[in-house]
């Protein structure tokens, strides 16, 4: 329950915190999409190398490269949706 009992009367492992939302600066977030540009995966060594840089974790280059694959994703399905309906409305 929300005093950290459970119905059994038992004490709640605590929760772990979740990490707050990384703020990447402009400088970090200007390099990271430089790289991404020409490099859309990254192997362990630039991983680090990029990181290092950067002043960032490891864990915080793999995420933005992870979520960075995923927006690229959705901006091109997107577009690919955008076309179609442009090919069923025919020219104006």
């Amino acid at each position: 329950g929300r005093d950290g009992m459970t119905i059994f009367g038992q004490r709640q492992t605590p929760k772990k915190r979740r990490k707050s939302r990384t703020a990447f600066t402009n400088h970090q977030i200007y390099e990271l999409e430089k790289r991404f540009l020409y490099q859309k995966y990254l192997s362990p060594a630039d991983r680090d190398q990029i990181a290092q840089q950067l002043g960032l974790t490891n864990a915080q280059v793999i995420t933005w490269f992870q979520n960075r694959r995923a927006k690229l994703k959705r901006d091109l399905e997107e577009m690919k949706a955008d076309v179609e309906s442009a090919k069923k409305v025919g020219p104006n």
